[in-house]
């Protein structure tokens, strides 16, 4: 009896032994399995921050990232330059001293959902482009600011308006003498009747009106691109804006024989600088009535959306090449040079004008279906 329990326990203990043996050798290939993932996590993580690193280096922009203490967990070395020293683990306010900085952190986490706040600030002798966002990460939020230095941009931008000015200027007095030269000779060619003296005098003013309109409208849109011609935002009737407009072309529109619709619903209000709009409207009619032939017809109608007025100007003129539309805004773009008598900074001007309303403007057109210039405007619960 006493062998064969001696057999059985030893039977047993030969199985206990296999289970445990089994169990190491399962254990042991656990552990490879997990040491093998985390090298390749390891391996994967180092690549990651290698890319980081790198792409930091390459952006030409300072860029901090901040956690919910406004404190910073990464920058690159142009944040370093920037604020002269180590910015790791500092407070933004430590690191970059600027009361505008800490105010654009603050509205950009009052936006969130990665809209972003964009700001233009001076710092020190710099002039810096300055844009936060805010990113949600797993259970905490982060921001990330970026800074860009706009100081040469703002200085070739700012010697560009005074050449402009200073163009202006310089041209003013010649034109000016010109045309009353112009004049002189052009009444003393009435008296006398000479055809070909007439006509010369005739080229020499319509030259010179031509000059000086280029020369208004360079001043003015060197005036508009700066801020000196600021846009005073009130509630307006959009119906005295666009017939008012209308009425200023109507003898140019008899002269060609052409019909001119106005399609305005009333009680449409909106916020506009009135006499500007009007300006922005009077470009884009008067090119309506200069591209659409003698007895054509012109549309000008005005519909409403949830929260802005969209007007459109319709000739039956030539059309525009689809190639040319995105173009049509551009300073001195001329579909055909060959034909037109403008100075090609009228569409340029609306342009400017319009974005200074916060609206949008752009054209619709194929080549011998005439063109659609739109605009539109906030509307005003006034």
């Amino acid at each position: 009896m006493s062998e064969v329990i001696a057999w059985v326990l030893a039977v047993a203990g030969l199985a206990a032994a296999g289970v445990a043996g089994w169990k190491w050798y399962h254990l042991q290939q656990q552990a490879a399995a997990y040491a093998s993932t985390c090298a390749s996590l390891k391996l994967s993580l180092t690549r990651s921050e290698q890319l980081r690193d790198g792409l930091l280096k390459v952006i030409d922009d300072a860029v901090l990232v901040l956690d919910e203490r406004q404190s910073v967990v990464l920058a690159n070395e142009k944040a370093a330059e920037l604020s002269g020293s180590d910015p790791m683990g500092k407070l933004l306010s430590e690191t970059l001293r600027h009361p505008e900085l800490e105010m654009l952190s603050q509205d950009a986490r009052i936006v969130g959902g990665g809209e972003g706040v964009e700001r233009r600030i001076e710092y020190g002798h710099l002039i810096l482009n300055a844009r936060a966002v805010v990113v949600q990460n797993d259970d905490r939020s982060l921001e990330i600011l970026t800074l860009r230095d706009v100081t040469e941009f703002q200085r070739l931008e700012r010697a560009r308006r005074e050449m402009v000015s200073n163009i202006s200027h310089e041209l003013s007095t010649p034109i000016t003498t010109i045309g009353l030269l112009a004049d002189t000779l052009y009444e003393s060619a009435v008296k006398e009747k000479p055809k070909r003296v007439r006509k010369m005098t005739a080229d020499i003013r319509r030259e010179v009106d031509t000059l000086t309109q280029l020369v208004q409208e360079m001043r003015d849109l060197a005036l508009i691109e700066s801020g000196q011609m600021p846009v005073r935002l009130t509630p307006c009737d959009l119906m005295e804006i666009v017939q008012g407009t209308v009425d200023q072309l109507l003898p140019l529109v008899e002269n060609k024989q052409q019909a001119i619709t106005v399609d305005v619903p009333e009680n449409i209000c909106v916020l506009a600088d009135d006499l500007q709009i009007r300006r922005a409207l009077k470009n884009i009619i008067h090119n309506a009535v200069k591209f659409t032939p003698e007895l054509g017809q012109i549309e000008v109608r005005a519909t409403t959306s949830a929260d802005e007025a969209i007007i459109m100007v319709k000739d039956s003129g030539p059309g525009i090449p689809s190639e040319d539309l995105p173009r049509l805004f551009e300073r001195f773009f001329q579909v055909d040079r060959a034909r037109s008598t403008g100075t090609g900074l009228g569409l340029a001007i609306v342009r400017h004008i319009v974005l200074a309303h916060g609206g949008r403007t752009w054209a619709e057109s194929a080549p011998g279906e005439g063109a659609t210039f739109f605009v539109s405007l906030a509307l005003s619960e006034g």
